[in-house]
């Protein structure tokens, strides 16, 4: 009988035979491959200590190549840097597709049952998957009258957590932001029953969300992952007994919608609630880290802060005969630009998505490279939102105006679209992946930069605006939350003083005008 040692070394041989086998069958069409500086296990090794930003790293520090090829052992990342290769991705949707990891996400980070997730696969009445009737599902929830009642119920929440730092003092800002953001956006989805007023399911999801890393490994989870395990199997025993007590009767049309689809298809309220457990990283993940930058990267730019303050007051604030200052959020999306363009240059600067795509049969891509089956495509936003032939001469710089319409356009450059804005700004992901939320967190964010911007003075405790380290492992957030405290210590301006706040919502205008990739 072979001793544990001798199993061991029998493992690692098998090991290493794959390797060389996947080594030597690499096609020479194929994107080229880059060494890691640890032989064979390197690259992997980089994936789990640093997350997905590893990739934005590989391509950055890669950026002669406009594509090149990762070993992860047991499958090939093709890391994408060209704009160019991004569209032929877009154009082959049908062979590089997403659905793959929707499957993955269902099984790893909710624990779907295996009759929940076959059902997911299952053809519908609609002839699509029950995957993609859900999706199909959302999208006319977030648009229209359905996300102006969202709208209305999220900024009529967030005020409160606004007035509260009328008193002034130091506050840790990002745990200020995030939990502004969590009731907020929450208390709009869900309706009077959420769930998440529980601070102990807040703090099961901010632990489900944290820890997710290990969890998706799926290597004895209850010990590598205990407090992602533990937060989920919380959250999703909360959001069962909603489901049971009929909160989503009164929730917004896409809560609603999100039970009904599936629960027509005949999946289990358990199992549903295991999906919606995932829906929070949509509603919360990115909203609450990419919150703070935006707050962050203004406030701490005194010039930019001043004329955004100026703007502000003259084309969005409203005083009312009884003194009430109202911010309308219409008047932020129409007559703001500088507003609107420092928003998106920040996700332009900050970003660390990465859009992703699985290499269901062998494709051609730019003519060249060849994509094989079983592979997966990743397109790093921070390397393509960096390009000098995207953004010109000011790639690395930070410009508020860069997303700004010019006002006057010379006669040269009429009838001709601004090169800057073709296929490089991918915060939001690559058509036809898009988030379809984000009509929705652009008004949040843009609405708690508004008045917070108004009404208070805000500086770093010590004085200085140095960036927080931060949390390259929250895989799920296209903008890495902070790792660690960020204390500031908050004023009131005197010159609103005593003035009673508030927003206002009109009724239509609720989806902005931002660039997608």
């Amino acid at each position: 009988m072979l001793d544990l040692s001798q199993i061991l070394i029998l493992g690692l041989v098998a090991v290493l035979g794959f390797v060389v086998y996947r080594w030597r069958s690499h096609d020479a069409q194929e994107p080229p491959v880059v060494a890691s500086a640890i032989p064979i296990f390197g690259h992997l090794i980089g994936l789990l200590w640093y997350g997905i930003s590893y990739f934005g790293q590989q391509a950055i520090k890669h950026s002669i190549y406009p594509i090149f090829s990762l070993d992860l052992i047991f499958v090939k990342i093709y890391v994408i840097g060209s704009p160019s290769l991004v569209r032929n991705v877009q154009q082959n949707s049908k062979i590089l597709t997403f659905e793959p990891f929707m499957e993955f996400s269902a099984k790893r980070m909710a624990g779907l049952s295996p009759p929940a997730l076959e059902m997911l696969k299952l053809k519908q009445a609609s002839g699509h998957s029950l995957f993609t009737d859900i999706l199909h599902g959302m999208f006319p929830t977030l648009l229209g009258e359905s996300l102006d009642r969202m709208n209305e119920r999220m900024i009529r929440l967030l005020r409160p957590f606004i007035d509260e730092l009328g008193s002034g003092g130091t506050i840790d800002w990002y745990e200020w932001t995030r939990h502004a953001i969590t009731v907020a956006s929450t208390d709009s989805s869900y309706g009077d029953m959420n769930p998440y007023k529980d601070q102990k399911i807040e703090d099961a999801f901010w632990d489900f969300d944290n820890y997710l890393s290990p969890l998706i490994a799926n290597i004895l989870p209850l010990l590598t992952a205990r407090p992602a395990w533990k937060g989920r199997e919380n959250l999703i025993d909360a959001l069962e007994d909603y489901y049971n007590r009929g909160g989503h009767e009164n929730s917004s049309d896409l809560t609603f919608a999100r039970f009904k689809i599936p629960r027509d298809a005949g999946m289990s309220v358990r199992d549903i609630a295991r999906l919606e457990a995932t829906m929070a990283f949509g509603l919360l993940s990115n909203t609450a880290p990419a919150a703070f930058w935006v707050l962050y990267d203004i406030f701490s730019r005194s010039d930019l802060l001043e004329e955004i303050r100026e703007e502000v007051r003259e084309n969005a604030l409203h005083v009312m005969e009884d003194g009430t200052h109202i911010i309308d959020l219409a008047d932020l999306r129409d007559d703001c630009p500088l507003m609107i363009s420092t928003f998106q240059e920040i996700l332009r600067t900050r970003s660390s998505s990465t859009s992703t795509r699985f290499v269901t049969k062998e494709v051609m891509v730019g003519e060249r490279y060849l994509l094989k089956e079983g592979n997966v495509v990743v397109m790093p936003a921070i390397s393509i939102g960096r390009k000098s032939d995207v953004w010109g001469a000011t790639n690395d710089d930070f410009d508020p105006r860069r997303f700004m319409k010019p006002t006057a356009p010379d006669k040269k450059s009429e009838g001709k679209k601004d090169p800057r804005r073709v296929g490089g700004f991918m915060a939001f992901g690559v058509s036809p992946v898009i988030c379809p939320g984000r009509h929705f967190a652009s008004g949040e964010i843009l609405g708690l930069i508004a008045m917070t911007a108004m009404r208070f003075d805000v500086l770093p405790v010590g004085g200085v605006w140095k960036d927080p380290k931060a949390n390259a492992m929250a895989i799920t957030s296209i903008m890495n939350p902070p790792k660690e405290s960020f204390n500031v210590n908050v004023r009131p301006r005197k010159e609103f003083e005593g003035t009673s706040w508030d927003f206002k919502v009109t009724e239509g205008k609720s989806k902005y005008p931002l660039v997608i990739g």
